[in-house]
């Protein structure tokens, strides 16, 4: 992963600490990534419109809950329901 990913997501996590939610630090990170980082990041599903979450954002989740000590709560509607690290 990009050193630019690791900025944003510090950039994120200085001012959202408290967020547990993936689709909420999703969308700080995207604001905070240029047009040409983002294209990483997933898409919704064109007929269902569901968050269809990939491996890239399942990493950078693990780092989230890596500065926050805390796991990463996917939406129901995601592939991923709960966090990888939990039991």
């Amino acid at each position: 992963m990009s050193e630019e990913y690791d900025n944003a997501l510090t950039v994120v996590f200085s001012y959202a600490k408290h967020v547990d939610s993936w689709i909420i630090i999703k969308k700080e990170l995207l604001k905070n990534l240029p047009a040409s980082a983002r294209k990483a990041f997933s898409t919704r599903h064109p007929i269902t419109k569901k968050q269809q979450t990939n491996d890239f954002e399942r990493d950078l989740a693990s780092k989230w809950e890596v500065l926050s000590g805390r796991s990463v709560v996917f939406n129901i509607d995601e592939d991923v329901t709960i966090s990888k690290n939990s039991t």
